[in-house]
């Protein structure tokens, strides 16, 4: 018959077990067929069966998807057989063979398929071996499919529309961006988009990648300094016989991207051998995507950053400015964000107080830029609880850091237990504030029955010089139990207005408790109050009355914040005591969504003074409620005992103004203690006339330099002057010990004594009075500790300094 067709079919190991004879009689059967390139050889759907043999050519299998129309599954060259499949399940095709090229086949009908089948049995074991095996290959080859769009989609993981707010800043700043996206998409050239860390070069890329390829076009973002270990099969060379390299197999990344954009963050962190391979790759076309590469860095120092071969396939660079050079941008981009995020929770749009937007202002965002500027207006959106953002809720800056050793006192399970059933502080304060009032009535009901004395001289002989003595050790202990905020809360609970504290009160609070707390010395130095229980009494219930009266006007504790003198005092003495309330910040930014240590829960009201517990890093701003301990639903929260006096020269943010009243409350210490031993001897009406007018007068000279020196409020970070001024709140505390001493029930009665005895007989004796002793020892405890916090505040700049020095000339030298 024809001898070729015996030539072809013998030389297939599909019949390598058949003989000479049987092949003949085999080829009896088939019959030649051509097809022209683009024919379909196999039709979808079609139910008339074939088997085929390729002889010459290729053919391409092509599958039809729903809404992708005819999508690629695999090929046949010349060798290969196909379409027994159908004839043994007799299915119609689920799919189209098409013939690339020219095609010559030998072709068998289905009729003598299966007498072929029936004759030869053998054939069976041939078919199952092929079939299992195109069957490994096609389970890999949608394997490697799946896998492919499994890390194509964890890549796009991210939902970029959600993720940005796409908002650049002014109409100038927002029409300079667009028209340089606008420009860079009218190609595909690889582009390096240069800035600093949130400075939005990845929403740049993202919205030119939108304004240049299609919907469903992949837009993948790596990470350089993972590069080398999650995407080496980029690295992958071809070579040919000779050990040429002839091309790239597996490029992984470029494959992924195929189509859309490969977006690489910090693309200068490649190391230079995978910087090679890249450039090798695009060199050799392997790139079918558009390939945008950030910097942390300099236009000018990009010879330093990427090799040559890869930096002469980015012909376009942009440079992003950093927020800080286009502060102007600051409102509008915070208001864009608010405008969203009340459309996207279905509240009405909250605005930025004046205060507020200084304070934003006055930041310059080093962190993360616009990044930065984000985190704190969804932070203030979902703090405020009304359609007003003050600066109470924009928390700006690092978070609080561990400065020192400290111990979490609520794994103590007794310490535990006692803050978690309320006992402390809320059953002490209840206990403290009945003992207040039982103090009050009688100093003024009975103020000569011996029982009210004896409380007169609990009141100033042992409780305000115990306040000078213990909150520099044991912080706000008396906040947190003060009978002024209990009663303040009881009138809150009948009468709450629940208005905003007023911006003039948040921005000049130092102020008014600097002058609230003169005006306290002050009265009770001209009134003699300290001799009076009538007056004492009155003292007590006009501190009341005005905490009371706060609280039923505005929301939480706004007197203990921004009003109380004794608070004020309290908070700035507390500042190095061994007691503090922190938190884990992980856990707070990247698990709390609910900020119960803000907002409070259903049983208990949250911080009552507004803060938001991972940027407590100061005593001044915590009262140690523990309301945050009790909320928090993680116990991220800690009640630490740690060193003292680290604090002052690791502040982070504080209310800068009280600068002003440590400066005040020094130099105010000159007149007290000039003036107090001159009260027996000078007429009274003399010595109150020079004694205001000393004390006044040194109280606004020291306000003015403290003022000029510190320069409060430039930022809320604490600068290095704010931290030395703070260093002399020992000296201040010294000063007011040395003060309170003399006040002591008794103390006068006390002395201490150095003797000499020889041979049976005193030689020497003298003695110096307990009161000359405390004040000694006061003072230099003062002197002592000021410098030493002088000298670590220096110390620390220094080391911080050191530290920015050596972090730029690493950044150089990579």
């Amino acid at each position: 018959m024809d001898w070729s067709k015996e030539r072809y079919l013998s030389s297939m190991g599909l019949f390598s077990e058949l003989n000479n004879q049987e092949i003949k009689q085999l080829a009896d059967n088939f019959h030649w067929v051509t097809y022209q390139p683009g024919a379909d050889i196999i039709e979808h759907g079609q139910t008339k069966h074939f088997f085929f043999i390729l002889i010459k050519g290729s053919v391409d299998i092509l599958m039809p998807r729903k809404g992708k129309g005819l999508v690629p599954a695999g090929s046949f060259l010349a060798g290969d057989f196909f379409g027994e499949i159908s004839l043994f399940t007799g299915k119609p095709a689920p799919y189209i063979v098409r013939a690339a090229e020219e095609c010559r086949l030998l072709v068998l009908d289905s009729e003598h398929f299966a007498y072929m089948l029936l004759r030869w049995p053998i054939l069976y074991r041939k078919f199952l071996e092929k079939l299992s095996k195109r069957l490994n290959q096609v389970n890999s080859g949608l394997w490697e499919a799946k896998h492919k769009e499994f890390l194509r989609s964890g890549l796009q993981i991210n939902q970029f529309e959600h993720k940005f707010y796409g908002l650049w800043g002014s109409p100038r700043t927002t029409r300079a961006i667009e028209n340089k996206i606008n420009e860079l998409s009218i190609d595909k050239e690889h582009l390096l988009l240069i800035g600093e860390r949130g400075t939005g070069r990845q929403m740049f890329g993202w919205y030119l990648h939108n304004r240049q390829f299609t919907e469903d076009a992949p837009f993948i973002v790596v990470n350089a300094r993972q590069f080398d270990q999650q995407w080496g099969d980029l690295m992958f060379e071809t070579h040919d016989h000779e050990g040429k390299q002839v091309g790239f197999v597996g490029s992984g990344l470029l494959d992924l991207a195929e189509g859309g954009t490969l977006f690489i963050r910090n693309i200068n962190m490649i190391s230079p051998r995978a910087q090679l391979q890249l450039a090798k790759a695009l060199d050799a076309g392997e790139a079918n995507c558009r390939i945008i590469g950030n910097l942390l860095d300099e236009p000018e120092r990009l010879e330093q950053r990427l090799i040559p071969q890869l930096r002469k396939h980015f012909t376009h660079k942009y440079v992003i400015t950093p927020l800080r050079v286009r502060k102007r941008d600051i409102p509008i981009i915070a208001m864009g964000i608010l405008e969203k995020l009340a459309l996207k929770h279905n509240r009405n749009t909250p605005v930025l107080s004046p205060e507020a937007i200084k304070l934003l202002l006055s930041h310059h965002y080093r962190q993360g830029n616009v990044t930065e500027l984000i985190r704190i207006i969804e932070r203030a959106f979902f703090l405020a609880e009304d359609d007003h953002i003050g600066i109470e809720h924009v928390f700006i800056g690092p978070v609080a850091e561990k400065t020192s050793w400290s111990i979490d006192m609520m794994k103590w399970p007794w310490v535990s237990w006692l803050v978690r059933r309320g006992i402390y502080p809320g059953w002490v304060q209840y206990m403290v504030t009945v003992a207040f009032i039982i103090i009050v009535a009688l100093l003024f009901i009975a103020p000569d029955v011996k029982a009210a004395g004896l409380l007169f001289v609990v009141v100033w002989g042992f409780w305000w010089p115990s306040l000078t003595i213990i909150s520099p050790t044991l912080g706000r202990v008396w906040c947190s139990i003060c009978p002024f905020s209990c009663i303040m809360e009881r009138f809150q609970k009948l009468v709450q207005k629940n208005r905003s504290a007023p911006d003039f009160l948040k921005k000049y609070d130092y102020l008014l408790i600097t002058i609230g707390f003169l005006m306290v010395f002050w009265v009770e130095a001209i009134t003699d109050m300290r001799s009076s229980p009538l007056f004492t009494g009155l003292w007590l219930v006009v501190i009341t009355a005005a905490a009371s009266i706060t609280g039923m006007l505005y929301s939480r504790h706004t007197w203990c914040r921004h009003l109380c003198p004794l608070g004020g005092f309290v908070g700035v003495a507390s500042v190095g005591g061994m007691l503090e309330v922190r938190s884990d910040a992980n856990v707070c930014l990247n698990k709390c969504t609910s900020f119960e240590c803000y907002h409070g829960t259903a049983t208990l009201s949250g911080c009552p003074l507004s803060m938001h517990v991972p940027y407590v890093d100061n005593n001044i701003d915590c009262k140690l409620c523990l309301h945050c301990v009790r909320n928090c639903p993680n116990d991220a929260v800690q009640f630490n005992l740690r060193l003292p006096g680290r604090e002052i020269w690791h502040l982070v943010r504080v209310n800068q103004g009280f600068a002003v009243f440590i400066g005040v409350a020094l130099l105010m210490l000159i007149p007290i203690h000039y003036f107090e031993p001159l009260r027996q001897s000078w007429p009274l009406d003399k010595w109150r006339l020079w004694f205001s007018a000393a004390f006044w007068g040194t109280a606004v000279v020291a306000g003015i330099a403290a003022w000029l020196i510190a320069r409060p409020f430039r930022s809320k970070l604490a600068s290095r002057r704010i931290k030395l001024v703070f260093a002399f709140i020992p000296l201040v505390l010294s000063g007011y010990i040395m003060y309170q001493l003399h006040f002591i029930p008794g103390i006068s009665n006390f002395r201490f004594g150095l003797m000499y005895t020889a041979a049976g007989v005193t030689e020497l004796q003298r003695f110096v009075p307990a009161l000359e002793v405390g004040r000694i020892i006061a003072a230099l405890f003062g002197i002592m500790l000021s410098s030493f916090t002088v000298i670590m505040v220096m110390v620390s700049h220094l080391r911080k300094s050191a530290e920015i020095s050596d972090a730029k000339t690493q950044s150089a030298d990579d």
